[in-house]
């Protein structure tokens, strides 16, 4: 059965998503958590020391010492991108198992994510230093930069490879249904956009100026639907990765492989 076969991939998307939402949703919540708590975490130490009416961007990077710009240029690639990983992780390994028809427990995810964080932090970096770079230069370099990496957490779900052999897979992958890819990503960062647009024109004005509390708030009111994204988009990921994998060997019995999973 070849990929024309597959149901329409936005439906197949809610369809399970619906059928687990729970899950989708609480292990989401966990890496949420996380993110939220790295981020404040690591602008607190930014702000450290700074008056509070120094909050300017440009003023705070040029107050810095080699070593603070160091320390918070990678505390936030690791604090933004390795909860996205873990979120992505748990999203991949639920759709994955039901694909498979298999139950997956909740504290069986957790752990996963656990495991999965050693690679995680080398992901962030791997991934988010050149999606920065690019999105630094112009806004669509960022998100093709971005597209090419999407398929590494469904790779590193469903096969038993080291972190280079996933990403060397990733890539041979991706040249297969970019187009997809790419369209996910950029569906994703124009809501996020608008949201994010939404909260500076419409809420900033009733949020505390300075402290932790403005921090948080500032971070998770867009986070949230982020996160919800997050979830949806690896949802169709997954999807996307197996499609791959069937161009790869047309004849299957069944529309999605009975998945394995991997480490």
């Amino acid at each position: 059965m070849t990929a024309n076969a597959d149901p329409p991939l936005l439906s197949e998307i809610a369809r399970l998503f619906a059928q687990r939402a729970g899950q989708y949703c609480l292990s989401a919540g966990i890496a949420g958590v996380l993110g939220v708590t790295m981020v404040v975490a690591v602008s607190l130490y930014i702000l450290s020391g700074k008056p509070p009416d120094q909050q300017d961007p440009v003023l705070l990077w040029k107050s810095m010492g080699e070593g603070q710009k160091f320390a918070a240029i990678f505390g936030l690639i690791l604090a933004l991108w390795t909860p996205v990983l873990l979120g992505a992780r748990a999203a991949c390994r639920i759709t994955t198992a039901q694909l498979a028809n298999q139950e997956l427990a909740l504290p069986a995810i957790a752990l996963d994510m656990l495991r999965f964080l050693p690679s995680a932090l080398v992901y962030a970096l791997v991934i988010g230093l050149p999606v920065i770079m690019g999105s630094s230069c112009f806004f669509v370099p960022g998100l093709l930069i971005a597209s090419l990496f999407t398929l590494v957490v469904p790779v590193s779900v469903n096969e038993s490879l080291g972190i280079r052999s996933a990403l060397r897979r990733n890539f041979s992958l991706t040249g297969k249904v970019f187009g997809g890819l790419f369209l996910i990503t950029f569906l994703c960062a124009l809501v996020i956009g608008g949201v994010l647009a939404l909260r500076i024109a419409g809420i900033d004005r009733w949020l505390p100026a300075t402290g932790a509390a403005s921090l948080v708030l500032r971070f998770a009111i867009p986070y949230v639907p982020a996160l919800l994204l997050m979830v949806l988009a690896n949802v169709g990921f997954t999807l996307i990765y197996f499609a791959a994998r069937r161009l790869e060997n047309p004849i299957t019995s069944s529309v999605y492989p009975q998945a394995r999973p991997g480490g």
